[in-house]
């Protein structure tokens, strides 16, 4: 019996669809919070790799992390 005989008597064809499924979930999980996000959040986010560690108090999320 060679490896290929071997191999496709396992039966391993149900692994690379449950890939496919979990990356299709994961994906459309992660376009759904991109979409669903709130614009502020966005803006916030963008704005971290220029961020120089100055806090801006103007900020509403600024205001909550200093609250906390």
């Amino acid at each position: 019996m060679s490896l290929s005989e071997l191999m496709s008597s396992y039966g391993l064809a149900f692994f690379p669809q449950m890939a496919l499924i979990v990356f299709l979930v994961v994906f459309l999980v992660v376009v759904a919070r991109v979409i669903l996000a709130p614009k502020s959040e966005m803006k916030h986010d963008a704005a971290l790799a220029l961020d120089d560690g100055a806090q801006n108090l103007d900020s509403p999320i600024a205001s909550e992390e200093s609250r906390q």
